[in-house]
């Protein structure tokens, strides 16, 4: 087993500051931070509402009868848990080395970043390896005091095997019935697949983000001269010219496509984040934090 993936400990102590976003009111078990008002006890007094047959009798507000001699209900604010899901790509295209901070383990420690607000939330967190099929998941909670169990399992994650995004997020819906936060991580290197597994979280009723993780020379490569590439997971090959021309027309359309991973999500009512792995991750997680990205 490897060494536990560690996140930077003054970075940690920022994050105690800030919670996930949740937009929807989804459904969770009972607790601390995400309200939703419900009729009968709870967290917080909200509002009355008349009395009407079949209402709970012991969220009358008797006083309020003796004073105006009709019947009201106390609605009270309950607070709620919203289970958060991180889907981590761990396919083959993942595994880039460059001059910056490994894409893989860049993405990894996001993952930890997302489960740790999670559980300084006592909410239930759940960390999803997947390539072309789903791996062995984590599923914790309890506290902050859980997260030691998460770096483990990220850092005995490795690298293997195609994208199969539609596949992957299928199989979790299968696994994974209750709606809430989920998180894909990943660089989309299957944007067929990216577009339907879209459009299966939304219909589920998820509030989702994509977090689209790439190096700087995937976005404007630096080599030159007439190279053969190889695809990594398909293992297809292709004879390219890396002119000044080609290489800045190559930068507009990746730039081009993760415009279209932004529209996609925004269009199906989720959020989107470009990650740069020459970005260190603690100024990408403030970043989006300040933006209403991915935090607030």
């Amino acid at each position: 087993m490897s060494s536990p993936l560690l996140l930077d400990r003054e970075f940690l102590k920022t994050l105690e500051q800030v919670t996930l976003l949740c937009r929807a009111n989804l459904a969770g078990a009972v607790g601390p931070e995400h309200r939703s008002r419900t009729r009968g006890p709870g967290m917080e007094f909200a509002d009355y509402r008349r009395y009407s047959f079949g209402d709970d009798p012991r969220s009358l507000d008797w006083s309020a009868y003796l004073r105006l001699g009709k019947l009201f209900l106390k609605i009270y604010e309950t607070e709620q848990h919203i289970p958060v899901r991180i889907l981590l790509d761990r396919s083959e295209s993942m595994d880039c080395e460059t001059s910056g901070e490994s894409k893989f383990i860049y993405a990894q420690r996001l993952a930890a970043t997302f489960a740790y607000l999670a559980l300084l939330h006592l909410d239930t967190a759940a960390v999803i390896p997947f390539a072309a099929r789903l791996h062995k998941p984590l599923i914790v909670s309890g506290g902050r005091d859980r997260l030691w169990p998460v770096l483990e399992f990220l850092g005995e994650q490795s690298c293997g095997g195609g994208t199969d995004l539609f596949g992957a997020v299928k199989e979790f819906m299968g696994a994974f019935s209750s709606r809430g936060i989920v998180i894909l991580i990943s660089d989309f290197f299957d944007e067929q697949g990216c577009e339907r597994a879209v459009e299966m979280l939304r219909s589920a009723g998820h509030d989702f983000v994509l977090l689209q993780v790439h190096s700087a020379e995937e976005q404007r490569p630096t080599a030159s001269g007439e190279l053969i590439l190889e695809d990594v997971e398909t293992h297809a090959q292709r004879t390219v010219e890396c002119s000044p021309q080609n290489t800045a027309l190559y930068e507009q359309r990746f730039l081009e496509f993760s415009s279209r991973l932004r529209r996609l999500a925004l269009r199906n009512g989720g959020r989107y984040a470009r990650a740069l792995t020459s970005v260190s991750y603690q100024e990408f997680v403030l970043r989006g934090l300040r933006s209403g990205q991915v935090l607030a």
